[in-house]
């Protein structure tokens, strides 16, 4: 549904018929369906609904990224997503018939060295399976068309498939419902940031080719566009043409256009067969706020940017990751206050970030002028050679390097390893640890050659370490004599110390487990 459709402000008092839940999502695609497994992980009573009669049928995002998949593995949809997907272990970089650099994913920190490539269409459904077995479905062809809200809820009017009108009273409302979001409108928000726009045509294909399917390829083309290609599973591949300012924007996207556009960006690529082909114009930007009172934004809700790298997706799974454990807190929590506002303040510095990221990617590829064009091959090529740097560069692309540091929610501090890093263990699974336990986890670290001691609250559940990595938390924490790391249910540290009760009773009152019990 289009913004322009909307007619109803967010203060519309919506129609009769109430139906009570604890968080009303709107938005089946990724991102909600991320949120809504989540949240019923916890046994929260929730309502998902999308305008759509049944789910997408286009490819769309096709990358999941490192970090997106220790999120799966905790919400027990990794395997499902794995079994239609491929491996990619880096990047590669091309210019004209040389390859300029090259980017391995294979030496980051993290539990998964690769990205998996797989259509939008199989993540979604693994989601969607993975919130069945847990007893929620997807409410189709139904729209959000006006919401309330006061200090204990949200009233939303809903209009169903069969045009039914009823009020949806949740605690809390989320908008997952992407770049023509129907909540971002009614919040009185628009996307703010650099909207000259970015003209793609962009197709799943199958076609002869030579470039290895395990590798991400960006093409520097010798004009002001680049290319993407990606491999997907059995012959397919996703390929990106960026088209060059002044394109005829009426012109439609055809097979013959896409397989010129290819050529001219030096892909070498013959299409045989093609699957789905589009032309979108994507832009740069994010709104002010993630979070309106009882109401939120995630995903291409709240921020939008290229497609170079792939993050777009990604950064809105993870969003749902951050928020769904501080929903389900704030259910509990006499004041959610600081609790709810840590979604905003450690989510929109990441999709800067990432607009950043993705905007100096794709400046770097229409560079015009040949000088240019030289000087960036030999940067790119000098500096990626260089290991630091390329596992700098390995990490942001695979999301490994997000942090929350400065977050009003983390306490204690450490060494290397601090307050808001996510936790990553060579021999433990912290993941699976969190798919069994859908609560935050304590690590107790004895001092050396001390047996560990806590009585901990049913909010935390003990994670066993092996005596290796007990030592070296010890040392990259700088709990030499012992203490207490506490994993929030998004994988990130929120708290590191040498008391444990006092740990305890820091980290639960600041999150509202000190009273919610």
């Amino acid at each position: 549904m289009d913004a322009s459709d909307i007619s109803d402000g967010p203060h519309t008092p919506p129609a009769t018929d109430e139906v009570v839940a604890d968080v009303l999502i709107v938005g089946a695609g990724p991102v909600g369906l991320v949120l809504a497994t989540e949240l019923a992980r916890r046994g929260v009573r929730l309502r998902i609904i999308d305008s759509l009669p049944a789910p997408t049928t286009e490819s769309r995002a096709i990358v999941v990224h490192s970090r997106s998949l220790d999120h799966l593995r905790a919400l027990g949809a990794w395997e499902s997503v794995m079994s239609h997907a491929i491996e990619a272990h880096g990047m590669q970089m091309h210019s004209g018939e040389k390859t300029v650099a090259e980017v391995s994913f294979d030496d980051i920190a993290a539990v998964y060295r690769y990205s998996a490539a797989l259509a939008q269409t199989d993540t979604e459904a693994a989601l969607a399976g993975r919130l069945a077995e847990l007893g929620a479905t997807v409410e189709r062809s139904t729209t959000l068309t006006a919401y309330s809200q006061d200090a204990e809820g949200v009233d939303a009017r809903v209009t169903a498939a069969d045009g039914s009108i009823r009020t949806v009273r949740a605690r809390y409302l989320v908008g997952a419902d992407g770049a023509r979001s129907a909540v971002r409108h009614l919040t009185g928000q628009k996307l703010e940031g650099s909207f000259v726009g970015e003209d793609f045509l962009l197709g799943d294909v199958e076609g002869d080719h030579d470039y290895d399917r395990s590798l991400f390829h960006t093409f520097f083309s010798p004009g002001q566009s680049t290319g993407l290609l990606f491999a997907l599973p059995g012959d397919r591949v996703r390929v990106f043409a960026q088209l060059p300012p002044g394109t005829d924007p009426h012109r439609p996207a055809t097979v013959d256009w896409l397989q010129e556009a290819l050529l001219e960006r030096g892909i070498r690529l013959r299409i045989r067969e093609s699957h789905w082909i589009t032309r979108v114009t994507l832009k740069h930007g994010q709104v002010p706020r993630y979070r309106d009172g009882r109401v939120f934004l995630a995903g291409d809700a709240a921020h939008i940017h290229s497609p170079a790298g792939g993050l777009g997706m990604n950064t809105g799974m993870q969003d749902a990751m951050n928020l769904a454990w501080k929903l389900h807190a704030a259910l509990g929590a006499v004041d959610d206050t600081a609790l709810l506002d840590s979604y905003h303040d450690e989510r929109h510095p990441v999709a800067a970030d990432v607009i950043r990221f993705t905007t100096r990617l794709s400046d770097a590829g229409t560079l015009s002028n040949p000088v240019a064009q030289r000087v960036r091959n030999a940067l790119l090529h000098i500096g990626l050679s260089i290991p630091a740097v390329e596992k700098r560069i390995a990490g942001t692309v695979e999301q490994q390097n997000v942090r929350y540091r400065d977050s009003a929610i983390v306490t204690g501090e450490g060494r290397m390893l601090r307050p808001g890093d996510y936790l990553f263990l060579e021999a433990t699974s912290v993941a699976d640890a969190l798919a069994q336990h859908p609560s935050h986890l304590a690590i107790v670290l004895p001092g050396r050659g001390e047996p560990p001691r806590a009585v901990l609250p049913a909010w935390l559940s003990e994670l066993t370490v092996t005596d290796d990595e007990a030592e070296r938390l010890r040392q990259s924490t700088g709990l030499a004599d012992g203490g207490l790391l506490i994993v929030r249910p998004d994988g990130y540290l929120g708290h590191i110390g040498p008391d444990v009760p006092a740990g305890i009773d820091a980290y639960g009152e600041l999150v509202g487990y000190a009273t919610a019990g």
